[in-house]
């Protein structure tokens, strides 16, 4: 068991086949789940509806019992920056903000969509099921903590395993993350990081604005995520998103320069004790200083050491850099209450996707030899 309670996963190495990614989990034989209660007094209201005694209920929650950004206000008003129309559930037990494209309505946020107090994970099965029964619509969450995909399942929805988060235990400051990464890695680490050093390599911490978020995307066009169609700007609104949270200092930028030449970076959120680093990518020509490897080592001590943190979130699946950084990682599932085919399909769209990417890294690969 970790140290928080959660089962440990298996070792670098070890983990078992995921073939059967997008098999549904099933209820117990002769258990029959009861039938959700309704949700009093729910409230579905278009983001753009919201009346400002509305708004300011849903933030001074979120300042109460908030652990990730995506629980916010403010992310859903970047989302719907980002060109989508955003619809929020408001009810006594919890707020969750949905994304609506047609007949869905999908979950802004992962792990804990709801905003409530911790540790109701019941709490959103039966806000899903009563939005699902009050707009007909299905509903979507996906890369669900494993205890709130439980809970739904209980209640009559599907769901399908997905890869879990990693966390970084940031207890003492990351003191220990250099020498996990070493334990874990090759020399090559160190010669990376002197190379940073010899050529004078900086980072400047807590970037926001316009013309920080210029940076970020000048580095995001440079990256090999651009040559894939992974960049901000070419996958659907992103940089629309990431512009308006850094813009707004909602988010902030670790940027690395060369003199004045920026080259990496890595956004960050934090909320209460738990920082999530959002999103980081670097110019590929940079790529033999492993500056993602920089900016989440280095980097990460130089600007919140001794703040308060007791969560690194690295928000996503487990590629190479994590496995050298993480000390726990979480089971995640997918979410599906609705019409039967349209959630097959999903299911059979998200496996084939986490495919792809575990056999890169099960090859000992990185993420860019997910896509092409």
């Amino acid at each position: 068991m970790t140290a928080t309670g959660r089962p440990a996963e298996p070792g670098l190495g070890t983990c078992p086949p995921t073939a059967d990614l997008a098999a549904p989990h099933r209820r117990p034989a002769g258990r029959i789940a009861p039938e959700p209660g309704p949700v009093h007094d729910l409230r579905l209201v278009d983001l753009d509806a919201l009346t400002r005694a509305q708004e300011d209920a849903w933030a001074t929650a979120y300042r109460r019992y908030g652990t990730r950004l995506q629980q916010s206000p403010g992310y859903a008003r970047a989302v719907r920056a980002a060109g989508q129309r955003v619809v929020v559930a408001l009810a006594p037990l919890g707020i969750v903000a949905f994304t609506r494209e047609g007949e869905v309505l999908t979950a802004v946020g992962g792990d804990e969509p709801v905003l409530t107090e911790h540790g109701h994970a019941e709490r959103l099965a039966h806000l899903v099921t009563s939005v699902r029964r009050a707009t007909g619509a299905s509903v979507y969450l996906p890369l669900v903590d494993a205890a709130h995909a439980g809970a739904c399942a209980r209640a009559g929805c599907t769901t399908w395993r997905r890869p879990p988060n990693s966390l970084i235990d940031w207890s003492r400051d990351g003191a220990d993350l250099w020498g996990r990464a070493l334990e874990r890695g090759t020399s090559q680490l160190r010669r990376k990081r002197r190379l940073v050093e010899r050529d004078g390599l900086t980072v400047r911490p807590g970037q926001s604005g316009a013309h920080a978020f210029a940076h970020v995307l000048a580095v995001d066009d440079r990256s090999w995520k651009a040559e894939h169609g992974q960049s901000m700007r070419l996958r659907g609104g992103q940089d629309a998103l990431y512009g308006r949270l850094v813009g707004t200092g909602e988010i902030t930028a670790a940027i690395l320069f060369d003199g004045e030449r920026p080259v990496a970076f890595r956004l960050d959120a934090r909320v209460n004790d738990r920082l999530t680093c959002l999103k980081w990518s670097y110019d590929e020509t940079y790529r033999r200083y492993s500056p993602g490897l920089h900016l989440l080592t280095e980097g990460l001590r130089q600007e919140w050491a001794g703040r308060g943190v007791r969560t690194v979130d690295l928000h996503g699946s487990p590629d190479t850099l994590k496995n050298l950084l993480y000390s726990e990682r979480v089971p995640r599932a997918d979410v599906w209450c609705g019409v039967a085919e349209p959630g097959a399909l999903r299911a059979r769209e998200r496996a084939a996707l986490d495919a792809q990417v575990t056999r890169a890294h099960q090859a000992g690969k990185g993420l860019r030899h997910a896509f092409g």
